[in-house]
């Protein structure tokens, strides 16, 4: 059976700015073969998704609106299907989410600690592995330097170029993975858990903060049934040109776009890993060296782009209703149909959703996307700059993507 869906979770809890650059990078790195498909969890408890489905993946966010809107039924489903053979990934609070149990800041007024259903890892996820969280505010986020141990992956060598051994990936609120071998015991039978990245010595214990840390798991993979699920609790989907610089104020963190920014091929090449570690296949362009990757946001030269006045808190929303309304205009089970919607998504095969609100919460639009709509190339040029990127597996020219501003509510 052909399995062509990617789920991406997509109700209450996300976090919106995790959630759309998920989709970017999902749509980056597997839109060659796989749909990327928002989910809310009235889907996945009533729909049958999970024949075709290749993998869920949850974002980030907030762990106990995903406890409160899947336990029960939906749960066990998701679990039947990750045994039969399903895969589960987790980034966050996915991971949080994933695991046996979930102890997040314990002991202050942000503390949520709790057993959690899935339990695909058998353990604890304990976090924040950094001190400094604040939902409202990147004073918690960090370029966290982490060793990854390639001979974990089970790929091919030639994966990793010349990558050094340590690198720099987007963190914030995240956790870590009590491993029976970082407690120092003897691994229990029957728990095939396998760290594939480290924290660096720099993390505390959220249960004593005057405790350092060494060698915490931040990534790691869990083999459950025939399946398979993968939980981190660092954002390697997280690009550096996502972000802005002034967002980051803290002594820790000021050059966190720099530092992302110098190690994002090393960033793609590991979150490449991690889908082949999975069986997921990757398109090789998102694995390109940070020169010849420039234009691998597949953005032609002709981009539609549509304004919509949204809040920051509202940009997940107007991401998952531009997704839905794209999949609605063209595909109805397996039949190609049109409307009054295909007319204005028509061709749409990446739908870019980026937040230009200006104040504390702002993002940049990338530079990318301001010479895709404001200083297109002619239709020759465009060819030529970027030859395969325009086609997909069928060899089909692309038309166009889509990019979407959400601005404030009142636009100037």
């Amino acid at each position: 059976m052909v399995l062509l869906n990617v789920l991406v979770y997509s109700g209450p809890g996300i976090g919106p700015n995790a959630y759309a650059y998920l989709i970017r990078t999902l749509r980056q790195f597997l839109s060659h073969r796989y749909a990327i498909i928002p989910v809310e969890p009235e889907t996945l408890r009533k729909e049958p998704w999970e024949s075709k489905a290749a993998m869920l993946v949850m974002p980030g966010g907030r762990d106990l609106p995903y406890v409160a809107s899947m336990n029960g039924e939906t749960n066990q489903r998701i679990k039947r299907w990750i045994e039969n053979g399903g895969r589960y990934l987790g980034f966050c609070a996915g991971g949080y989410y994933g695991s046996g149990r979930c102890e997040f800041e314990p002991g202050t007024p942000m503390e949520v600690v709790g057993d959690r259903e899935l339990a695909l890892f058998p353990g604890t996820c304990l976090g924040c592995a950094y001190p400094g969280y604040n939902y409202k505010t990147e004073d918690g986020a960090r370029a966290a330097e982490v060793a990854v141990d390639r001979s974990a992956f089970g790929v091919s060598e030639s994966t990793w170029k010349d990558d050094p051994d340590k690198v720099r990936i987007y963190y914030n609120g995240g956790g870590y993975f009590l491993t029976d071998g970082f407690l120092g015991k003897q691994p229990v039978e029957n728990r095939d858990v396998t760290v594939l990245v480290r924290y660096a010595s720099d993390v505390s214990d959220p249960r004593d903060r005057s405790k350092r840390v060494t060698n915490a798991p931040g990534i790691v993979s869990c083999k459950v049934g025939s399946g398979m699920a993968v939980l981190s609790g660092l954002h390697p989907e997280y690009a550096w040109d996502f972000l802005a610089s002034s967002s980051y104020t803290q002594p820790y963190n000021q050059q966190l776009v720099q530092l992302l920014r110098s190690h994002d091929a090393y960033r793609r090449r590991l979150l490449g890993a991690i889908f082949a570690h999975m069986r997921i296949d990757v398109d090789p362009e998102a694995l390109l060296d940070e020169v010849a990757s420039e234009h691998s946001m597949r953005i032609p030269a002709a981009t539609p782009t549509f304004i919509v006045p949204a809040r920051a808190s509202g940009v997940a929303a107007v991401s998952a209703t531009m997704y839905a309304l794209n999949s609605a205009a063209t595909t109805r089970g397996e039949i190609q149909v049109a409307g009054v919607s295909d007319m204005v998504l028509q061709d749409a095969e990446d739908i870019h959703i980026t937040n230009a609100c200006p104040g504390d919460e702002c993002r940049r639009v990338p530079r990318k996307y301001q010479q895709a709509v404001f200083a297109p190339l002619s239709p020759n040029a465009a060819a030529i700059r970027d030859g395969a990127l325009l086609t997909d597996g069928g060899d089909v020219a692309r038309s166009h993507s889509m990019l979407v501003l959400c601005t404030q509510d009142v636009l100037p």
